[in-house]
């Protein structure tokens, strides 16, 4: 049988639980769901650094974000950097990327119709990618970030000036690769990236998916209680709603295009979590919680991969470039830190990791909540220690909602999952956070926050450290 051609349908901020073969009682995703049981789905699937920029680079360069080609939220994909497009290609895949990228943003990068149009494009979104940091891709529909999903536009190839998408972003794009699968007519297996930002804020959908009660909505138990905290999880459900029919569209062409049928590995997944108003947070991420860090996993490949559901192996997005090189029959080369899945796709046997490295690298700081943090989860325990010396423990069998932070009453756990991290970094190549962790100090406070934002987040170093002007 002829290599397969690999498709990505990567999402933007869905978080792993908000699926219906994932227990969500609200809603439907038939075709999620559909994946699933056809194919498999890591349901305790993680991102490794819950923020767009350094989670997209540790996907496509299966290298942790602290160690590799993408450090930070401002940070780009290095021009010379290996990924899965370049290393495919040198296995004879040709490679091609709609959508989301958010791994070259250069600020100065602005063409001439985007200034002429400052209402319709977002200057500070929509600077074209430079080409030396597009990852390798040969074909490029893409953009670093719109978060405008009624007026959509892309990068055309070589193109100076930004194209305009019709519509909603989700549906224009999965109509162009559909179309662009339709035409494709070359000899070698493609491996083909479709990058949609929703269900990311700012939480629009089209009038058709907006069919939720914000009151009957069924809510996580740590679910905050802020007065529009319904109305917008409602948004965001019809926002996975429309994502899901658009999977099942892409899934359909798959299944009536010649060449594609039968040989096509698919997989969904999400660069990272939101915590959509658990914890009292919302349309926010970036901390080691199961909101902020569960991300759907899907690989569907009927008659190539496994009918299996559901799989609770430690899984994370440093694993989806070496188990996509596995599933392609490439080798996978030494410099990648992830673990290849693919045997455990094709349902046979394989010794998984026994821990998931979790961290924020490079920090947005777009807000005092936005701090560093390095920590580790396990079958049971998950831990972090912030850059303040402040550490989380939770206990996901007896506390699965993270309601708890066990730090004071479970010193013995501490001690030994701060030994366990440590062993991890080093493994990993960590820069510094070794050494805060051995030799830190406690900052001095108070710290006075002088932003009209109240300090009202979730990190655990600043109840006892900032002050509110």
């Amino acid at each position: 049988m002829p290599r397969p051609h690999i498709l990505y349908i990567l999402s933007d901020e869905h978080a792993g639980q908000a699926m219906g073969h994932a227990g969500d009682p609200n809603l439907r995703t038939p075709n999620m769901d559909r994946m699933a049981v056809e194919g498999m789905s890591f349901v305790r699937a993680r991102a490794n650094c819950p923020v767009c920029t350094p989670s997209r680079g540790t996907i496509f360069s299966g290298r942790h974000a602290h160690a590799g080609p993408v450090q930070g939220f401002h940070d780009v994909y290095k021009p010379a950097a290996p990924s899965t497009a370049t290393i495919l290609r040198e296995g004879g895949y040709h490679t091609a990327y709609f959508g989301k990228w958010h791994c070259g943003t250069v600020r100065d990068q602005i063409p001439p119709e985007v200034r002429r149009d400052p209402d319709y494009y977002s200057v500070e979104a929509a600077p074209r990618t430079p080409e030396f940091h597009r990852g390798g891709f040969q074909d490029w529909y893409g953009f670093e970030m719109n978060n405008a999903p009624f007026k959509g536009f892309y990068y055309r190839e070589n193109d100076i000036d930004p194209t305009r998408m019709p519509g909603y972003q989700t549906d224009a794009l999965t109509d162009m690769a559909i179309g662009y699968l339709t035409e494709y007519d070359r000899e070698h297996p493609l491996f083909l990236v479709l990058s949609v930002e929703p269900p990311h804020w700012p939480l629009e959908a089209p009038d058709a998916y907006m069919r939720f009660d914000p009151a009957s909505l069924r809510t996580r138990p740590n679910f905050g209680g802020k007065p529009d905290f319904r109305e917008r999880l409602a948004a965001y459900y019809a926002m996975v709603e429309n994502l899901d029919w658009n999977i099942g569209r892409l899934l359909a062409a798959v299944e009536g295009i010649g060449g594609f049928q039968d040989n096509t590995v698919t997989v969904y997944f999400s660069d990272h979590g939101d915590f959509m108003g658990s914890h009292d947070q919302m349309e926010d991420k970036g901390h080691p919680h199961e909101e902020s860090t569960r991300v759907p996993a899907i690989f569907h490949g009927p008659g190539l991969l496994q009918a299996q559901g559901g799989r609770t192996d430690l899984f994370s997005l440093v694993d989806m470039a070496p188990t996509t090189l596995g599933l392609a029959g490439v080798p996978v080369p030494e410099h990648m830190q992830g673990t290849d899945f693919s045997p455990a796709c094709r349902g046979e046997e394989l010794d998984g990791p026994r821990e998931v490295l979790l961290e924020m690298v490079g920090a947005p700081r777009v807000h005092f909540d936005y701090a560093d943090w390095r920590g580790l989860a396990t079958d049971r325990w998950k831990y972090a220690y912030y850059e303040t010396g402040h550490e989380l423990l939770f206990d996901l069998w007896e506390d699965p909602y993270e309601m708890r932070s066990l730090v004071q009453s479970h010193p013995d756990v501490v001690r030994d999952m701060r030994t366990r991290l440590l062993k991890l970094l080093e493994a990993t190549r960590e820069p510094y956070f070794d050494v805060i962790m051995r030799h830190g100090v406690r900052p001095d406070g108070p710290v006075m926050n002088v932003s009209r934002r109240r300090r009202d987040g979730i990190s655990p170093p600043w109840n006892d450290l900032i002050r509110n002007d």
